[in-house]
């Protein structure tokens, strides 16, 4: 879980006369906040209504936090483990001219953002076992293929893309061969990658032979025909 960091320090600020000078107006309570001896009502309104959501105890007010971004115009953050063992996972904060600036103009919205980094995040989920076990299962299920297209005649093989495409535009993981392989390897292929149904493209033109790798059924269907069979092969 991460928290959002901002303890207090122990600043010291030396308030010389250039920066005092850049700051103007806004150098007294500036540096009145630096050393600890200042408030800011913007930060303690947002810890407030964090700690009235039960989220105070995530929350640490740090003042030396600095982000590199020009666009920031209000309150920035960082967000880190809660053992406080590694770097930032993520920082951000409140930018009210940005988006007006990309587009020249046409549009005014304020807005917050984050960005998150990965290998931080990949460190984290490597000491958290449950989470590790948790990702690994994600990933194995988005591996999965709903089909697998074999080639069993190159001369298909344009035929095959485009069925290939056709399905993904569809919203099914589909994958093929990328280069001439024996009928066996792709079906052994198919069933490595987890795949549902191999769509066999080959003497049998117009028509598809339709192996569900589940039950080892098979049936021959036209081509056209393949998103209704899919879509009931699939589904069961």
């Amino acid at each position: 879980m991460p928290t959002w960091k901002r303890s207090h320090s122990a600043w010291i600020c030396c308030a010389d006369s250039a920066s005092a000078a850049k700051l103007g107006p806004l150098a007294e309570p500036v540096f009145k906040i630096l050393d600890g001896k200042g408030s800011s009502e913007k930060l303690e309104r947002l810890v407030d209504s964090l700690r009235a959501r039960g989220l105070g105890d995530f929350v640490q007010i740090d003042l030396g936090i600095v982000r590199g971004l020009a666009y920031y115009s209000g309150v920035v953050f960082e967000a880190f483990d809660r053992g406080g063992k590694l770097r930032a996972l993520a920082g951000g904060g409140r930018y009210d001219n940005l988006i007006r600036q990309l587009s020249d103009g046409a549009v005014s919205l304020p807005a917050i953002g984050f960005a998150m980094g990965d290998v931080v995040l990949g460190e984290l989920i490597d000491e958290i076992p449950a989470a590790k076990k948790q990702m690994g299962s994600a990933i194995a299920s988005q591996r999965d293929l709903d089909l697998y297209i074999v080639i069993a005649k190159e001369e298909r093989r344009a035929d095959a893309l485009a069925q290939v495409q056709a399905m993904r535009d569809a919203g099914y993981r589909a994958d093929y061969p990328l280069a001439p392989a024996k009928v066996g390897k792709q079906f052994q292929t198919a069933e490595q990658l987890g795949a549902r149904v191999a769509i066999l493209f080959g003497d049998e033109w117009p028509q598809v032979k339709l192996k569900d790798l589940r039950t080892g059924e098979q049936s021959l269907w036209p081509a056209g025909e393949l998103p209704d069979r899919l879509l009931e092969l699939i589904a069961r």
